[in-house]
């Protein structure tokens, strides 16, 4: 016997429990408290990153102003390298921000430039980038950082064309470097405390407040291209083993972006010792609430363990009366009582096992009965079946082996008579075998219709209710239609139990009057049987009709349909059968082609089928 809990230690489990949805919820207060502080944290830092976002779009937007500007000065269009000069230095003085100026030809060859040399940079790719994208597709192009020995600039690029409304491939391009720190410094006042903001184009820091090795590898792995992305978030851990929080928002215009980082709220000291004090009162009432339940769970568990002792003396056969629990509940003073009851009970239930022992044998006896009938009847179905084939058939066939043979051995005479008589002879002989063959279609359809598969089953139950209504009793067939496809074994099934049940009608309850009706509802097929013949109760087995009643609960069995025996005394009796329709699972196989038939002498047809 397996080994089982107490009633103590489930009470205690029971206890432990119901402290669980607490410590669920207590959990979710936390979780949900954690998740509102890092909600506040990357709504604030979302918001940085978009002022931010928005300057820097200002910033690069003024300045790609200034170059379109630059670009449509008709010296600059000019392209000769002394008016340009000459332009560019004035307008650089226009606007003393810009670290450079320059002017390159469609071969992006150096034409004229003022401040910082380009030429510097004209190796890296980033500045081979941004001017491709004004020489060769005609739009504004910005670089990441550039690092100089003397300062870290960007370069901005701008297409020059003939005029403002020309189009096509550009005539050159203007550009100009800006330098990062006055960017920067345009943008990282808006960091606060440990918030810190870093300016990213194309995996690299352009600018950043402090240093973090965590942005740069951030800005080379993890954040997606800028260019090609929506703002988003994500955490990491920096170099001291701080989690914070990164937000990244693109600049529009631009393939450049802005990440802003700030340590987790659970990574403050003061929020930590907090969630370990509220952890910890947490677990001592945890303590405290179960230590009090197993105080609990005895106090209620001593009594049961009394009734458990008289419970066993009951087993052993002590059927002497004891005295009740003392403490306890008023349900194990209750419990004391009823076991005192079975005691006196105990007798009158080994009686009525004693009784339904006998009704079991008796039973037993009418099911031996049920089996010699049914042999009986078997075999009595078998006599029937050779008696009507010797009665019926082999006398047809035997009269026309008989004409045969006197067709055979006749004498010789005129050949114009013995045609005429060879004829009728044959004809007489087709008679014959076609009545046996009829003989024998009547006896095949009463072990299984033929057609039941061809024309389906309530056609196959009209025609035999045509024949039992020539035995005296009126039946009458109601079905809108043709069920829907049933396999073989279910029409079959029916077929008989529609059978059986007229069958018992017309020889045991005297009916004169009977209704078979189809109904299909949805994906289930019933059909009733009812008759008003003498009916019975179908209680009693021991009628003439239980063997009938016994076959076809076992053929709704078999089909996995429900069976119901409607009846009283008088008053009738009504058949129920219920299926849920299934499709047919059966194929039917394809026959070869036929090339020709075989001819047959003139006169055979006529003489096989007269």
């Amino acid at each position: 016997m397996p080994r089982r809990l107490s009633l103590r230690n489930r009470l205690i489990l029971f206890v432990a429990a119901c402290l669980l949805p607490l410590l669920v919820v207590i959990a979710v207060i936390l979780s949900e408290t954690a998740n509102a502080g890092r909600e506040q944290v990357l709504d604030a830092q979302a918001a940085t990153a978009e002022v931010v976002a928005s300057v820097l779009a200002t910033t690069l937007s003024d300045n790609q102003k200034v170059l379109q500007e630059l670009s449509s000065i008709d010296r600059v269009r000019g392209m000769e390298s002394i008016e340009a000069n000459d332009a560019i230095d004035q307008f650089s003085r226009a606007h003393p921000n810009l670290y450079g100026l320059f002017l390159l030809d469609p071969s992006a060859n150096l034409v004229a430039s003022t401040g910082l040399d380009p030429a510097q940079f004209q190796l890296h790719s980033s500045f081979g980038e941004a001017v491709d994208r004004s020489l060769k597709l005609g739009e504004p192009g910005v670089s990441t950082a550039l690092t100089a020995p003397d300062a870290r600039v960007i370069a901005l690029t701008m297409p020059v064309r003939d005029n403002d409304e020309a189009e096509g491939e550009p005539i050159g391009a203007v550009g100009s470097l800006l330098s990062v720190e006055r960017l920067g410094a345009a943008v990282l006042p808006f960091a606060r405390g440990d918030t810190l903001i870093a300016v990213i184009a194309d995996g690299q820091v352009v600018a950043a407040q402090g240093a973090d090795p965590a942005v740069n590898a951030l800005a080379s792995t993890t954040v997606p291209p800028l260019s090609m992305s929506t703002p988003g978030n994500l955490s990491y851990v920096d170099e001291t083993g701080m989690e914070r929080f990164a937000v990244y928002t693109p600049v529009p215009g631009s393939t450049w972006g802005v990440l802003v980082t700030h340590p987790s709220p659970a990574a403050y000291a003061a929020n930590r010792i907090m969630i370990s004090r509220s952890i910890a009162a947490v677990a001592a009432a945890a303590v405290a609430t179960l230590a009090l339940g197993a105080l609990a769970a005895e106090l209620l568990a001593r009594p049961f363990r009394e009734l458990k002792s008289q419970a066993n003396a009951l087993a052993v056969g002590d059927f002497t009366p004891r005295e009740l629990v003392a403490s306890g509940t008023s349900e194990t003073a209750g419990l004391g009582a009823a076991l005192g009851a079975i005691a006196s009970r105990f007798g009158e239930q080994v009686r009525d096992l004693e009784e339904a022992r006998e009704a079991g044998v008796a039973q037993a006896g009418q099911l031996r009965d049920l089996n010699r009938r049914t042999v009986r009847l078997q075999e009595d179905e078998r006599r029937r079946i050779a008696g009507d084939i010797h009665d019926a058939v082999s006398p047809l066939i035997t009269g026309a082996l008989y004409q045969t043979r006197a067709l055979r051995l006749g004498a010789p005479e005129d050949p114009a008579r013995a045609a005429a008589r060879r004829d009728s002879t044959l004809d007489s002989i087709g008679d014959l075998l076609s009545r046996a063959m009829e003989e024998l279609h009547g006896v095949v359809f009463a072990l299984r219709p033929p057609d039941l598969d061809d024309i389906g089953v309530v056609a196959a139950i009209e025609r035999y209710i045509a024949q039992v209504q020539r035995s005296g009793l009126n039946v009458h067939l109601e079905a809108d239609q043709e069920p829907p496809p049933l396999t073989p074994e279910v029409r079959l099934a029916i077929y008989r139990i529609v059978q059986e049940a007229l069958h018992n009608a017309l020889r045991h309850a005297a009916a004169d009057e009977a209704v078979v009706r189809f109904e299909t509802a949805e994906d289930s097929l019933r059909v009733t049987i009812r008759d008003n013949g003498a009916g019975f109760n179908p209680q009693h087995t021991a009628r003439p009709t239980a063997l009938g009643l016994l076959s076809m609960r076992e053929r709704a069995a078999a089909i996995g349909a429900t069976f119901a025996v409607m009846s009283r005394p008088g008053d009738g009796t009504t058949v129920l059968i219920e299926r849920r329709v299934e499709p047919e699972l059966s194929t039917v196989p394809e026959l070869p082609p036929v090339d020709e038939l075989p001819e047959l002498p003139n006169g055979m047809a006529k003489r096989m089928f007269a």
